[in-house]
Protein backbone atom coordinates (compact mmCIF):
# COMPACT_ATOMS: atom_id res chain seq x y z
CA UNK A 1 0.00 0.00 0.00
CA UNK A 2 1.31 3.46 -1.13
CA UNK A 3 0.32 6.34 1.36
CA UNK A 4 -1.52 9.54 -0.38
CA UNK A 5 -0.19 12.95 -0.55
CA UNK A 6 -1.65 14.73 2.76
CA UNK A 7 -1.78 18.72 2.73
CA UNK A 8 -2.86 19.96 5.70
CA UNK A 9 -4.59 23.74 4.95
CA UNK A 10 -5.08 26.25 7.77
CA UNK A 11 -7.12 29.19 8.30
CA UNK A 12 -6.83 32.78 9.96
CA UNK A 13 -8.51 33.70 13.11
CA UNK A 14 -5.59 35.53 15.43
CA UNK A 15 -4.74 34.27 18.81
CA UNK A 16 -7.21 31.12 18.06
CA UNK A 17 -5.26 30.12 15.36
CA UNK A 18 -3.09 28.26 18.53
CA UNK A 19 -5.57 25.39 17.54
CA UNK A 20 -3.65 24.65 14.66
CA UNK A 21 -0.90 23.43 16.55
CA UNK A 22 -3.11 20.76 18.31
CA UNK A 23 -4.14 19.63 15.08
CA UNK A 24 -0.97 19.13 13.87
CA UNK A 25 -0.01 17.21 17.30
CA UNK A 26 -2.37 14.86 16.50
CA UNK A 27 -0.99 14.63 12.75
CA UNK A 28 2.18 13.68 14.91
CA UNK A 29 0.77 10.97 16.83
CA UNK A 30 -1.21 9.18 14.42
CA UNK A 31 2.01 9.17 12.00
CA UNK A 32 -0.45 11.69 9.82
CA UNK A 33 3.10 13.39 7.35
CA UNK A 34 1.60 16.36 5.51
CA UNK A 35 3.53 17.51 2.17
CA UNK A 36 1.49 20.02 1.47
CA UNK A 37 1.30 23.43 3.40
CA UNK A 38 -1.67 25.87 2.51
CA UNK A 39 -2.48 29.44 5.15
CA UNK A 40 -3.21 32.67 5.84
CA UNK A 41 -3.11 35.03 8.47
CA UNK A 42 -2.10 33.15 11.64
CA UNK A 43 -2.71 29.76 9.75
CA UNK A 44 0.59 31.11 7.18
CA UNK A 45 2.29 31.85 10.30
CA UNK A 46 1.73 28.23 11.26
CA UNK A 47 2.54 27.01 7.97
CA UNK A 48 5.69 28.87 6.84
CA UNK A 49 7.20 27.79 10.44
CA UNK A 50 5.79 24.19 10.65
CA UNK A 51 6.37 23.72 7.26
CA UNK A 52 9.57 24.44 6.98
CA UNK A 53 10.57 21.33 9.85
CA UNK A 54 10.41 23.90 12.90
CA UNK A 55 9.66 21.13 15.12
CA UNK A 56 6.40 21.68 17.06
CA UNK A 57 7.50 21.52 20.66
CA UNK A 58 9.79 24.57 19.64
CA UNK A 59 6.69 26.25 18.61
CA UNK A 60 4.79 25.50 21.41
CA UNK A 61 7.61 26.37 23.72
CA UNK A 62 7.12 29.90 22.84
CA UNK A 63 3.88 30.08 24.80
CA UNK A 64 5.11 28.15 28.00
CA UNK A 65 5.84 29.58 31.51
CA UNK A 66 9.44 31.18 31.25
CA UNK A 67 10.98 28.50 33.37
CA UNK A 68 9.48 25.67 31.95
CA UNK A 69 10.82 26.40 28.40
CA UNK A 70 13.17 24.53 26.79
CA UNK A 71 14.64 26.14 23.69
CA UNK A 72 15.40 29.20 21.80
CA UNK A 73 12.51 29.19 18.94
CA UNK A 74 10.34 32.13 17.91
CA UNK A 75 8.38 34.30 20.39
CA UNK A 76 5.39 35.56 19.07
CA UNK A 77 3.48 37.77 21.34
CA UNK A 78 1.28 40.83 20.59
CA UNK A 79 3.65 42.94 20.53
CA UNK A 80 5.31 41.42 17.60
CA UNK A 81 2.27 42.36 15.37
CA UNK A 82 2.11 45.93 16.51
CA UNK A 83 4.63 48.35 15.05
CA UNK A 84 5.01 52.05 14.75
CA UNK A 85 4.85 53.54 11.50
CA UNK A 86 7.57 53.46 9.05
CA UNK A 87 9.25 56.56 7.28
CA UNK A 88 7.46 56.06 4.19
CA UNK A 89 3.83 55.10 5.59
CA UNK A 90 4.68 58.66 7.76
CA UNK A 91 5.29 60.70 3.94
CA UNK A 92 1.93 58.73 2.61
CA UNK A 93 -0.90 60.49 5.31
CA UNK A 94 -3.39 58.11 3.24
CA UNK A 95 -1.76 55.16 3.45
CA UNK A 96 -1.02 56.29 7.27
CA UNK A 97 -4.96 56.45 8.19
CA UNK A 98 -5.98 53.20 6.19
CA UNK A 99 -5.11 51.12 9.35
CA UNK A 100 -4.12 51.51 13.12
CA UNK A 101 -0.73 49.73 13.39
CA UNK A 102 1.48 48.48 10.59
CA UNK A 103 2.76 44.67 10.31
CA UNK A 104 6.72 46.18 8.81
CA UNK A 105 7.55 44.72 12.57
CA UNK A 106 6.14 42.00 12.25
CA UNK A 107 7.90 41.14 8.98
CA UNK A 108 11.48 42.11 10.55
CA UNK A 109 10.58 39.70 12.95
CA UNK A 110 9.81 36.67 10.82
CA UNK A 111 12.91 38.22 9.01
CA UNK A 112 15.21 37.23 11.42
CA UNK A 113 14.01 34.15 12.71
CA UNK A 114 12.78 31.82 10.21
CA UNK A 115 15.58 29.57 9.27
CA UNK A 116 14.99 29.59 5.52
CA UNK A 117 13.27 32.98 4.11
CA UNK A 118 13.05 31.53 0.09
CA UNK A 119 9.65 29.59 -0.86
CA UNK A 120 11.90 27.89 -3.69
CA UNK A 121 14.26 26.37 -0.84
CA UNK A 122 11.36 25.37 1.92
CA UNK A 123 11.70 21.27 2.06
CA UNK A 124 7.97 21.29 1.64
CA UNK A 125 6.48 22.92 -0.44
CA UNK A 126 4.17 25.97 1.40
CA UNK A 127 1.79 28.62 -0.43
CA UNK A 128 0.50 31.53 1.49
CA UNK A 129 -2.44 33.76 0.31
CA UNK A 130 -3.25 37.41 1.00
CA UNK A 131 -5.75 40.07 -1.31
CA UNK A 132 -4.33 42.86 -3.48
CA UNK A 133 -6.10 45.42 -2.14
CA UNK A 134 -6.58 47.68 -5.61
CA UNK A 135 -7.64 44.52 -7.94
CA UNK A 136 -9.63 43.02 -5.20
CA UNK A 137 -7.72 39.70 -6.23
CA UNK A 138 -6.26 36.83 -4.32
CA UNK A 139 -2.35 36.53 -4.62
CA UNK A 140 -0.73 33.11 -3.74
CA UNK A 141 2.74 33.47 -2.88
CA UNK A 142 4.66 29.98 -3.13
CA UNK A 143 6.27 27.56 -5.43
CA UNK A 144 5.05 28.38 -8.99
CA UNK A 145 3.38 31.22 -8.22
CA UNK A 146 4.40 34.44 -6.23
CA UNK A 147 7.34 32.51 -5.39
CA UNK A 148 10.11 35.29 -5.34
CA UNK A 149 8.62 37.03 -2.49
CA UNK A 150 10.26 36.51 0.90
CA UNK A 151 8.10 34.15 3.33
CA UNK A 152 8.30 36.87 5.82
CA UNK A 153 6.90 39.66 3.54
CA UNK A 154 4.00 37.09 2.31
CA UNK A 155 3.22 36.24 5.84
CA UNK A 156 3.33 39.88 6.71
CA UNK A 157 0.54 40.78 4.15
CA UNK A 158 -1.34 37.70 4.63
CA UNK A 159 -1.54 38.72 8.45
CA UNK A 160 -3.15 42.54 7.79
CA UNK A 161 -6.84 42.41 8.87
CA UNK A 162 -8.48 45.91 7.46
CA UNK A 163 -8.93 48.46 9.43
CA UNK A 164 -6.63 47.09 12.04
CA UNK A 165 -3.47 46.59 9.93
CA UNK A 166 -2.57 49.14 7.25
CA UNK A 167 -2.30 47.38 3.58
CA UNK A 168 1.50 45.80 3.55
CA UNK A 169 3.21 47.07 0.74
CA UNK A 170 5.15 44.32 -1.49
CA UNK A 171 7.02 46.62 -4.75
CA UNK A 172 4.23 48.62 -5.78
CA UNK A 173 1.38 46.57 -4.56
CA UNK A 174 -0.37 46.19 -1.28
CA UNK A 175 -1.91 43.21 0.31
CA UNK A 176 -4.68 42.83 2.76
CA UNK A 177 -5.73 39.70 4.84
CA UNK A 178 -6.16 36.44 2.89
CA UNK A 179 -9.32 35.45 4.33
CA UNK A 180 -10.91 38.54 2.71
CA UNK A 181 -11.40 36.60 -0.91
CA UNK A 182 -11.20 32.94 0.96
CA UNK A 183 -11.58 31.86 4.42
CA UNK A 184 -9.23 28.74 3.26
CA UNK A 185 -7.30 28.15 0.06
CA UNK A 186 -7.95 24.25 -0.71
CA UNK A 187 -7.69 24.94 -4.62
CA UNK A 188 -4.02 25.89 -3.82
CA UNK A 189 -3.47 22.09 -2.26
CA UNK A 190 -5.16 20.53 -5.10
CA UNK A 191 -3.40 22.15 -7.33
CA UNK A 192 -0.28 20.99 -5.95
CA UNK A 193 -0.58 17.75 -6.17
CA UNK A 194 -2.83 16.74 -2.68
CA UNK A 195 -4.88 13.37 -2.14
CA UNK A 196 -6.55 14.51 0.98
CA UNK A 197 -6.57 17.75 2.00
CA UNK A 198 -6.70 18.30 6.21
CA UNK A 199 -8.14 21.17 6.80
CA UNK A 200 -8.35 23.54 10.72
CA UNK A 201 -10.76 25.77 10.75
CA UNK A 202 -11.31 27.80 13.87
CA UNK A 203 -14.36 29.46 13.34
CA UNK A 204 -16.68 27.29 14.52
CA UNK A 205 -19.96 29.19 15.40
CA UNK A 206 -20.51 28.72 19.50
CA UNK A 207 -23.55 26.77 20.43
CA UNK A 208 -25.39 28.05 22.94
CA UNK A 209 -26.04 25.71 25.64
CA UNK A 210 -29.90 25.48 26.91
CA UNK A 211 -30.27 27.49 29.77
CA UNK A 212 -27.40 29.61 29.40
CA UNK A 213 -27.37 33.57 28.90
CA UNK A 214 -28.29 34.34 25.19
CA UNK A 215 -25.39 36.03 23.43
CA UNK A 216 -27.05 38.77 22.41
CA UNK A 217 -26.74 40.26 26.11
CA UNK A 218 -23.46 39.71 26.76
CA UNK A 219 -22.31 42.57 24.89
CA UNK A 220 -20.61 43.47 21.65
CA UNK A 221 -17.77 41.80 21.45
CA UNK A 222 -19.18 37.80 21.72
CA UNK A 223 -21.56 39.10 18.83
CA UNK A 224 -19.58 40.36 16.90
CA UNK A 225 -17.10 37.34 17.17
CA UNK A 226 -19.89 34.50 16.84
CA UNK A 227 -21.47 36.68 13.84
CA UNK A 228 -17.81 36.60 11.81
CA UNK A 229 -17.27 32.98 12.75
CA UNK A 230 -20.90 32.27 11.08
CA UNK A 231 -19.80 34.15 8.18
CA UNK A 232 -16.37 32.96 7.55
CA UNK A 233 -17.89 29.03 8.26
CA UNK A 234 -20.32 29.37 5.75
CA UNK A 235 -18.03 30.26 3.04
CA UNK A 236 -15.80 27.68 3.99
CA UNK A 237 -18.35 25.22 3.99
CA UNK A 238 -19.53 26.25 0.51
CA UNK A 239 -15.82 26.21 -0.66
CA UNK A 240 -15.10 22.60 0.14
CA UNK A 241 -18.41 21.24 -0.92
CA UNK A 242 -17.63 23.07 -4.53
CA UNK A 243 -14.12 21.56 -4.16
CA UNK A 244 -15.67 18.01 -3.51
CA UNK A 245 -17.93 18.53 -6.63
CA UNK A 246 -14.89 19.58 -8.90
CA UNK A 247 -12.58 17.37 -7.08
CA UNK A 248 -14.42 13.92 -6.61
CA UNK A 249 -11.12 11.91 -5.93
CA UNK A 250 -10.12 14.31 -3.45
CA UNK A 251 -10.88 13.29 0.42
CA UNK A 252 -11.37 16.70 2.67
CA UNK A 253 -11.07 15.94 6.47
CA UNK A 254 -12.33 19.16 8.22
CA UNK A 255 -11.62 19.77 11.49
CA UNK A 256 -13.60 22.39 13.31
CA UNK A 257 -13.01 22.23 17.38
CA UNK A 258 -15.60 24.43 19.39
CA UNK A 259 -13.70 27.89 20.50
CA UNK A 260 -16.98 29.74 21.67
CA UNK A 261 -15.24 31.12 24.74
CA UNK A 262 -12.38 31.89 23.56
CA UNK A 263 -11.37 35.51 22.25
CA UNK A 264 -9.39 36.34 18.93
CA UNK A 265 -6.59 38.56 21.10
CA UNK A 266 -6.39 36.10 24.52
CA UNK A 267 -2.56 34.70 24.32
CA UNK A 268 -2.92 33.12 27.52
CA UNK A 269 -5.79 30.73 27.07
CA UNK A 270 -3.31 28.81 24.87
CA UNK A 271 -3.27 25.50 26.42
CA UNK A 272 -6.85 25.43 25.96
CA UNK A 273 -6.99 26.21 22.07
CA UNK A 274 -4.32 23.77 21.13
CA UNK A 275 -6.10 20.70 23.69
CA UNK A 276 -9.36 21.37 21.88
CA UNK A 277 -7.70 21.67 18.47
CA UNK A 278 -5.93 18.14 19.40
CA UNK A 279 -9.15 16.48 20.58
CA UNK A 280 -11.09 17.44 17.71
CA UNK A 281 -8.21 16.27 15.36
CA UNK A 282 -7.60 13.44 16.96
CA UNK A 283 -11.28 12.44 16.58
CA UNK A 284 -11.43 13.51 12.59
CA UNK A 285 -8.29 12.02 11.80
CA UNK A 286 -8.39 8.46 13.55
CA UNK A 287 -11.55 7.62 12.26
CA UNK A 288 -10.14 8.69 8.83
CA UNK A 289 -6.82 6.57 9.11
CA UNK A 290 -9.41 3.41 10.52
CA UNK A 291 -11.08 3.78 7.13
CA UNK A 292 -7.81 3.82 5.23
CA UNK A 293 -8.36 7.50 3.81
CA UNK A 294 -5.05 8.01 3.78
CA UNK A 295 -4.07 4.43 1.96
CA UNK A 296 -3.96 4.25 -1.65
CA UNK A 297 -6.39 1.28 -1.93
CA UNK A 298 -8.73 3.00 0.37
CA UNK A 299 -9.55 6.63 -1.46
CA UNK A 300 -12.75 8.40 -0.68
CA UNK A 301 -14.72 10.15 -2.70
CA UNK A 302 -16.69 12.64 -1.08
CA UNK A 303 -15.81 14.63 1.84
CA UNK A 304 -15.75 13.17 5.30
CA UNK A 305 -16.95 15.72 8.15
Amino acid sequence: MTRLKVAFVASGGAVRGLAHLGVLKACEELGILPEIYVGTSSGAIVCATYGQDIPLDVLLDAYRLPWRRRHRGPRLFPSSFIGLPTPGELLDPGHLASGIFSAARLERYLSRFLPINDFRKLPNPVFVTAVDIDTGERVVFGPGYEETTPVSQAVAASCCVPGIFRPFRIGDRYFVNGEVARTLSADVAIAAGADVVIISNVYKPEQTREGRRSLARRGPFPVLRQSLSVLLTEKERQGVELYGRLHPQVTFLDIAPELGPFSYLNRFAVRGLVLRGYRQALRVLAEAKEKGVFERTSKLSSPLN
